[in-house]
């Protein structure tokens, strides 16, 4: 670690001690060094987060990426607009295509409802700055950190190394801003719907008490197993049925280790089988 970051280390016990005794602060009490002290690229977006909790839970974050963090990111703006005429885009809109005609065929007066623009850095954070789950897991960490660093001169290694490896009881159901999948195509969330209404959404109220006790999650699985080889999950840390990540690679291993093929014009045939397949 070199010494810029370390001593920017240093200065976040301060600041956080001061913030959280504070009763939790505000934007006005977040000095610029605190907002230096976040790898690139995310010093801006920490600047957008005015809740010191949550802007310490969404470091936390950043940290943890490590080296990956850059190469996670989400896209810019522009790249957005370029990833929206590419023919990258095309193929992710043909396998959600594929996922959804063979839903509907299999699940008779139900289709699936796909949102499937990129989640732009923005959205997310908003989502981040408002979610509940996001408030109750930066309460907790925020007094965790307060307790652990109570005489508020520890090392700036020994701060790190905690934030890093800090587990709380609680935890946010959204990933910190830029480093969402959705932020670069690469998840998609379906929900089902039934006489234009969404019945099964993603909502994390709705996991137990409508996706499955209603089998919504075992439905939706079968249809993406049988219809794309893209697609894999759901998601299971948070618990989300509806949530797959896209890899479109996967369907070049796909074609290189073809199925047996269906008779001429039928289509993937309705049935249940084994959870999708977590990349290698």
């Amino acid at each position: 670690m070199n010494g810029k970051h370390r001593s920017l280390l240093a200065l976040m016990a301060g600041f956080a001690m001061s913030a959280f005794a504070a009763g939790g602060g505000g934007a006005a009490g977040i000095a610029p060094e605190f907002l230096a002290m976040a790898p690139e690229p995310s010093a801006a977006a920490l600047a957008r987060i005015p809740d010191p909790g949550r802007k310490l839970l969404a470091l936390r974050s950043y940290l943890r990426a490590g080296n990956r963090l850059a190469d996670r990111w989400s896209w810019t703006e522009e790249q957005i607009k370029a990833f929206e005429v590419s023919a990258e885009r095309a193929a992710l809109t043909a396998e959600i295509d594929a996922v959804s005609a063979h839903f509907a065929r299999c699940n008779a007066g139900h289709s699936l409802y796909v949102h499937s623009m990129v989640r732009s850095l923005d959205v997310q954070i908003e989502h981040w700055n408002a979610n509940e789950s996001v408030g109750a897991a930066a309460g907790e960490l925020a007094a965790a950190y307060a307790g652990a660093f109570a005489g508020g001169n520890a090392d700036g290694d020994a701060i790190r190394n905690w934030l890093v490896a800090y587990r709380g009881q609680k935890q946010s159901n959204i990933a910190a801003p830029g480093l969402s999948p959705h932020g670069r195509g690469r998840a998609i969330d379906f929900q089902v719907m039934n006489d234009g209404k969404i019945i099964a959404g993603a909502d994390s109220k709705q996991v137990e008490t409508v996706w499955r006790s209603q089998h919504w999650d075992e439905r939706l699985l079968a249809s993406i197993i049988a219809a794309s080889a893209a697609f894999f999950g759901p998601l299971k840390s948070p618990d989300e049925p509806w949530h797959f990540d896209y890899d479109p690679s996967r369907n070049a291993a796909d074609r290189a280790h073809p199925k047996p093929a269906q008779p001429s014009g039928s289509a993937p045939p309705c049935r249940s089988t084994e959870p999708a397949g977590v990349p290698k």
